[in-house]
């Protein structure tokens, strides 16, 4: 092989691994989602008790984040990795042989935990690989956009695989790429070295684990029928919980924090945290009810509308790629705003809508001007929470914005939903046209009111950590 091709191959080869390790766990949430009518079938089992093995993984995944960033940050960063993506494996197998739906859901707490280890890993070697500069910003963009690429690809492979081979195929061969990923991993990327040795506090670490994983809950809570009670018992627990974590940040004595505080005050973290939270509480929720808007008022088919969302993931693969070109010149500021902007902008034209208006009109423009919006600013926000953070702590800084996204995609569909059933409800359970309008323009609202201050408050370094 000609020494120009070797180069090439070592320089990209680490990227292309920990794009894929990324895309693992988008892809693996879009490829279920096809697959859970099939396994409602083979179980007898209710919509409702199907919808465990979607929270389960959040549950897992959301909760264990911080914890996952840590250990990133105390041992070797490939090693960590690797533990990731054995417990995505090991889930993978136990849903694949599961003989009854709860085993299902067992495999796929156990594939969010891995998800939560690998994330902060894989976020903390590409900063780690590529230093501050051009390359970087560009490694972003990609990695970026395979995550946008492998979820827009497990939305169609879902159902492929399904139909051809049956749901089963869909966990194996998620275990086949995890276990692919895991051995180019070991090939292409670092060793890294042991960064901290110092003892992790179990019980703040407890505490605010139990707060996270209980807000989550309760967003899934409050979106069943009945469940408001519980979802505001659970939201307390989470307060105390909370509270719990903060005071052991107080006197800690000799045993580190799973979470610094003196990462929160850094601007760029508390930036990217609080936009983070306010994007995806926006743009999962919208995503979330636009299917429901195609199904319920324009009469289309499940398996229809779910390819007419399709667009929004190939048009957030082509903006990221070019996003991290752009932040190589322009920094991530001015990309965050525009991408709130745009991002907001395309959920607005949703507002335009009628009852019988053209797919091809204001439905995907908007898919594609909210995909453009969000391929922007996922690079600028993964450079802007590692903005100023030590090169040793990139692995807590990432799993602190992942985090505050894991809570804003939980709690937009519950909020928006219950916001456009307050203002109209149609036949049944399902939203008017007005109530899904009233929807749209609480998310897009709140995106631009939260999200434009915070990026404006942001100086105007152009380098991540």
């Amino acid at each position: 092989m000609p020494g120009s091709a070797v180069s090439m191959l070592v320089r990209y080869a680490p990227l292309a691994v920990l794009s894929a390790a990324a895309g693992l766990d988008a892809g693996g949430v879009a490829v279920l989602n096809s697959a859970l009518p099939s396994m409602g079938t083979h179980f007898g089992t209710s919509a409702q008790n199907l919808s465990w093995a979607v929270t389960g993984y959040a549950l897992a995944f959301a909760g264990l984040l911080l914890w996952g960033g840590a250990l990133a940050d105390r041992l070797r960063r490939r090693r960590v990795l690797a533990w990731g993506l054995a417990t995505v494996v090991a889930g993978a197998v136990l849903a694949c042989a599961a003989s009854a739906f709860w085993l299902v859901v067992a495999g796929r707490v156990l594939q969010g935990a891995g998800a939560a280890i690998t994330m902060p890993a894989a976020t903390a070697l590409l900063t780690s690989v590529y230093p501050s500069g051009p390359m970087r910003s560009r490694a972003l963009g990609v990695f970026s956009a395979a995550q946008a690429g492998c979820y827009g690809a497990g939305l169609v492979l879902g159902g492929v695989i399904t139909s051809a081979l049956g749901w089963r195929w869909v966990f194996a061969l998620q275990a086949l790429a995890a276990v692919l990923t895991a051995v180019a991993a070991v090939r292409w990327l670092p060793r890294g070295t042991q960064h901290r040795r110092t003892r992790l506090d179990g019980t703040g670490t407890g505490a605010l684990v139990a707060a996270i994983v209980l807000i989550v809950l309760s967003a899934d809570t409050g979106s069943r029928a009945g469940g408001g009670p519980l979802a505001g018992v659970l939201l307390a627990a989470a307060a105390v919980s909370g509270y719990v974590w903060s005071r052991r940040g107080r006197s800690r004595g000799g045993d580190a924090v799973v979470l610094d505080r003196g990462l929160l005050r850094l601007p760029g973290v508390r930036t990217a945290t609080v936009v983070a939270g306010a994007f995806y509480f926006c743009v999962t929720g919208t995503l979330f009810l636009l299917p429901l808007y195609l199904q319920q008022v324009r009469g289309m088919s499940p398996a229809s509308s779910g390819l007419a969302v399709l667009p929004v993931s190939l048009a957030v693969a082509a903006a990221a790629l070019l996003s991290g070109r752009l932040m190589k010149s322009y920094g991530p500021r001015p990309l965050l705003a525009s991408g709130i902007v745009l991002t907001a902008g395309g959920v607005l034209l949703w507002c335009t809508v009628g009852a019988h208006s053209p797919y091809a009109g204001a439905v995907l423009a908007g898919l594609i001007v909210t995909g453009i919006g969000q391929g922007v600013t996922f690079p600028a926000l993964t450079a802007t929470g590692l903005r100023d953070v030590p090169g040793q702590a990139h692995g807590t800084a990432s799993a602190l914005t992942t985090t505050a996204l894991q809570l804003g995609s939980a709690v937009g569909p519950t909020v928006l939903a219950g916001a456009g059933q307050a203002v109209g409800a149609g036949g049944g359970d399902a939203l008017s046209l007005a109530g899904f309008h009233f929807a749209f323009a609480a998310a897009a609202g709140l995106l631009l009111l939260v999200g434009l201050p915070a990026a404006a408050r942001l100086g105007r370094t152009t380098t991540p950590g």
